[in-house]
């Protein structure tokens, strides 16, 4: 099973379209599943989520598994439906020794500082409004992806959360992904032991792909970048960026 999972935080740019076509590539006409990203709910819109079908469409590409449409998505697909399955993930994470609570604020996680006694295990994991990091001291993470959260403050999952345990519910065994996730992939390896799991890097295939670039700037909806739709190209066209970034990632 290949997933495609957009985050409807934005409408959909190049880069994205092109890393629909490299999942449906992947894919090879076997199961690809269509699983959207919707926790960060300060971002989403509902014309975000309509973009990501309409985009799907554009490219002509069929997937097998997840949400036929908005309304199908919101009853029985979208990420909240799964709650249980993170909760009962941060349940297991609560007994390791790497998990541990943080108050601390953007501004002292940047210092380093850990000033409230986090790393001592001085602040409760039931504490209110803490949120749970991950010790990364040791790893190769430390220099990448210091201290990731794998519960944000308000008690919801983070995103390194919520995607291991959506890849190995959903059995996935391929995908494409952008290289700036590089550190991610190895963030929720890390997650994935912790919980159990097979290693990631065993059941899953990783193709991290260049990010495409405007003007020499990384591509992103968070800096406003374009509507596939308003660059001009031809589905032809992203499937030909798709093809030379699996190419390039093939022995």
């Amino acid at each position: 099973m290949v997933r495609i999972a957009p985050t409807p935080s934005g409408f959909l740019h190049l880069g994205n379209a092109a890393n629909f076509a490299a999942n449906a590539l992947l894919a090879d006409g076997g199961r690809l599943l269509l699983r959207i990203d919707d926790l960060d709910r300060a971002r989403f819109r509902p014309e975000y989520l309509q973009d990501v079908f309409d985009v799907l469409e554009w490219l002509q590409i069929t997937w097998t598994d997840g949400p036929r449409d908005a309304v199908d998505f919101a009853a029985h697909w979208s990420q909240e439906h799964r709650m249980p399955l993170y909760h009962e993930a941060l349940d297991r994470l609560a007994g390791s020794e790497r998990v541990f609570a943080c108050p601390c604020s953007r501004r002292e996680l940047a210092e380093g500082t850990h000033q409230h006694g986090c790393l001592t295990q001085k602040v409760a994991l039931n504490s209110h409004g803490i949120a749970w990091r991950m010790d990364t001291r040791g790893t190769a993470l430390h220099d990448t992806i210091p201290w990731f959260a794998v519960r944000k403050k308000d008690g919801r999952p983070s995103y390194q959360l919520a995607c291991t345990v959506d890849d190995q519910h959903f059995g996935i065994t391929a995908c494409a992904r952008g290289a700036d996730l590089l550190a991610s992939t190895e963030a929720q390896a890390l997650v994935s032991d912790l919980l159990g799991y097979p290693p990631l890097r065993e059941r899953i295939r990783f193709v991290h792909h260049p990010l495409l670039t405007d003007g020499g700037e990384k591509i992103s909806k968070s800096q406003g970048a374009r509507s596939v739709r308003d660059w001009g190209v031809s589905p032809e066209e992203v499937f030909h960026i798709a093809r030379e970034w699996i190419a390039a990632a093939t022995p």
